[in-house]
């Protein structure tokens, strides 16, 4: 038997583990960096003051193919929490040790935080942390692991100071307790300068925290420096970004009415949830725009600042312990530019870990999803009381679940309902406020045809007041939902004298046609039917993006209506109508067979 034989083979060769654990599934630096924040937020708890975490960057400048340019080559993190014993802080950096390890409270809970999310970005991490004045320090250096082969963290040794080149740049006051951790040798980061990092961090990490900053239970600094230099690059402090846009001074960009929240509260309540014989509250808290925060004048406000921001936030959050796990977004319309209008957070606690699928990097709950129960009871091929009572008495998790996602769709189809109402009266107000191109150069046309038409003999008979009921009346007909001041608005665009055409959408019950032509008080209206499908999987689209194809398009139909209304007889004027319902029911035809495929 051979020597190496009778030694035996190692099980794991530690290149090839460390080279595994580099990959340990952290998005980015920013969610990285979380598990870092979340255990100076742990240590702050109980001390009866504000925690001040500062995150600071070290740029260094390189050659980089003839010109200078900086990179980040430091990131250290510092708190001013309750830091740690030298025994402790041993603990802190062995891979599942942590002194949170198995906590059933808080954010912490894995012992994976320090050392799984620093080597998912540098090479070595070094970590000083005092009590009582008392500073030790130990480190972990993967190229020293991987060369030495040690197996225990390097014992914390007892240093007298701090490294003098991240006090200089630590804003606040070093108290007698807290922690640095410095990142080094950073191969593995995304964002290689700090306007990037920052801009990046600080979106994500307001959003993660935006309730313990919102109470002032800690403050969050993020600062860059150019190596050698102590005037700041950046220097900023990290405002909450909350996704339900009900908290004042946050990240959200200006819009019209700044001064308040731009959303409004839907919904605040919780359910009442069992599991593993222990009852626990899911709280769900639910709101929407403002209506007159999403009128911002003739500016399409999803198209502002304001509205990136928004779609940025889409999405369901979920909440575990005061700080975000993940946006979710398995229950929204993807192509639907409405859904940034509406924001849902789902709020519990970390006895519910299992039941949401909370990863141990605390990035995302695998668990949830939209899931409702009529859809799990087709799954199972029961029925839903049948499911349900199965489900409870196997304490299956997936029936809290089905019941979060039931009342999540509930909340979200009176929401949208809300949110298409506003949208409809918003569109009818800014087409009011100017004629599009299209409808300017349809009447500039047809007012170049000698011929009187049919709306022309119409409109001779009418007094202007008979006129103006006559649109009046139509117009509460198809704007009901919109303030008399905005109808006046849209009557006075359609009684321009020098506008030939009134172009709507209205839903056009039991009729297979996918537009309508009828003469108005002297004005040719062409009326799109919202309810024929080439408007919802065709039209809809081009309407909402309101650029040239759609104004194209509705060239295509006012030609029509011209068409129609220049007819010299009424026999031939049946004709194009009788075409037009036929047209209209083949294309119906046609979309539903393809729908149907």
């Amino acid at each position: 038997m051979s020597k190496t034989l009778e030694k035996g083979y190692k099980i794991f060769d530690i290149r090839m583990v460390l080279d595994s654990m580099k990959d340990s599934g952290y998005k980015d630096a920013a969610h990285a960096l979380a598990e870092l924040i979340d255990n100076s937020i742990q240590a702050g708890e109980g001390l009866d003051r504000t925690t001040n975490v500062e995150v600071i960057c070290l740029e260094k400048d390189n050659l980089l193919r003839d010109r200078q340019s900086s990179k980040i080559e430091k990131i250290a993190v510092y708190d001013d929490a309750s830091g740690m014993s030298a025994e402790t802080l041993a603990m802190a950096l062995a891979f599942g040790q942590g002194t949170r390890k198995g906590a059933s409270e808080g954010m912490g809970k894995f012992g994976m935080g320090l050392p799984n999310a620093s080597i998912s970005q540098c090479d070595r991490v070094d970590v000083y942390s005092w009590q009582d004045g008392n500073i030790f320090h130990t480190y972990l250096d993967l190229d020293e692991i991987a060369e030495q082969g040690y197996e225990n963290v390097p014992a914390p040794q007892s240093v007298n100071t701090l490294p003098e080149e991240w006090t200089k740049k630590i804003e606040s006051k070093i108290l007698d307790s807290g922690t640095l951790v410095i990142w080094s040798k950073l191969e593995r980061l995304k964002w290689k300068r700090h306007k990037a990092f920052f801009e990046n961090t600080a979106f994500i990490v307001g959003r993660m925290y935006r309730y313990f900053i919102h109470e002032n239970k800690c403050q969050i600094r993020m600062a860059a420096y150019l190596q050698g230099n102590q005037d700041p690059l950046y220097n900023a402090l990290v405002k909450p970004n909350d996704p339900l846009y009900l908290m004042n001074n946050t990240q959200a960009p200006d819009y019209k009415f700044s001064k308040e929240a731009p959303f409004i509260l839907f919904k605040d309540d919780s359910i009442k949830v069992s599991y593993k014989n222990k009852k626990n509250n899911v709280k769900i808290k639910a709101s929407y725009v403002k209506q007159r925060v999403i009128e911002n004048g003739k500016q399409n406000l999803g198209s502002t600042p304001f509205g990136k921001h928004c779609a940025k936030n889409q999405g369901i959050s979920l909440v575990r312990a005061g700080r975000e796990l993940e946006m979710n977004r398995s229950f929204e319309i993807s192509y639907d530019p409405l859904e940034r209008w509406w924001g849902i957070e789902i709020s519990f606690d970390p006895d519910l870990d299992e039941v949401f699928g909370v990863t141990n990097n605390k990035q995302s709950a695998t668990a949830f999803k939209n899931l409702s129960t009529k859809q799990l009871s087709q799954e199972e091929d029961k029925s839903e009381s049948e499911l349900i009572e199965l489900l409870r008495e196997e304490d299956d998790p997936r029936l809290i679940i089905s019941e979060i996602a039931d009342e999540i769709n509930s909340i979200l189809e009176r929401m949208r309902a809300e949110i298409k109402k506003q949208n409809e009266g918003i569109k009818a107000k800014q087409s009011s406020r100017q004629i599009d191109e299209a409808i300017k150069a349809a009447s500039k046309i047809t007012s170049q045809e000698d011929s009187l038409s049919l709306s022309d003999l119409q409109g001779q008979k009418l007094t202007d007041s008979e006129k103006f009921k006559e649109l009046k009346e139509y117009a509460d007909d198809i704007y009901g939902d919109i303030e008399e001041k905005d109808k006046k608005e849209i009557l006075a665009s359609w009684l321009e004298a020098d506008t030939k055409y009134i172009f709507t959408t209205e839903e056009i019950r039991s009729s297979n046609v996918m537009f309508d032509i009828a003469p108005k008080a002297g004005k040719i209206k062409v009326a799109i039917n919202r309810s024929h499908p080439a408007y919802e999987h065709f039209i809809k689209t081009l309407e909402k993006e309101k650029g040239d194809l759609y104004n194209v398009l509705k060239l295509l139909f006012l030609a029509w209506g011209n068409l129609e209304d220049k007819c010299r007889s009424d026999k031939e004027r049946d004709e194009l109508i009788n075409l037009r319902m036929s047209w209209g029911l083949t294309v119906k035809k046609m979309i539903n067979e393809m729908l149907d495929q």
